[in-house]
């Protein structure tokens, strides 16, 4: 089994036992189940949102260039010195 699988299914069962916590009121089970919530937030986040944190880094990294692109051209007013000349 791959390292996402051991992931996904220790994910699954959190939700299930989350369920049955939920259904029978049992406070062991929901301090089981945050320790396991912490533990897959912490070990296993990178492995089962690998994808999406690459894209979110991607998109995050082409708005700082637009972000940038346009701080230079209000600074140095090169916009506006254009929309003039017209």
């Amino acid at each position: 089994m791959n390292e996402k699988g051991k992931w996904l299914i220790l994910l699954f069962a959190d939700v299930l036992l989350f369920i049955v916590a939920m259904a029978t009121n049992v406070t062991p089970i929901y301090f089981l189940v945050i320790l396991l919530s912490f533990f897959i937030y912490k070990d296993g986040n990178a492995v089962l949102f690998k994808e999406y944190d690459e894209r979110k880094k991607q998109k995050y990294e082409e708005y700082r260039l637009v972000q940038d692109a346009a701080k230079e051209t209000l600074r140095t007013g090169k916009l506006l010195k254009k929309k003039r000349e017209l």
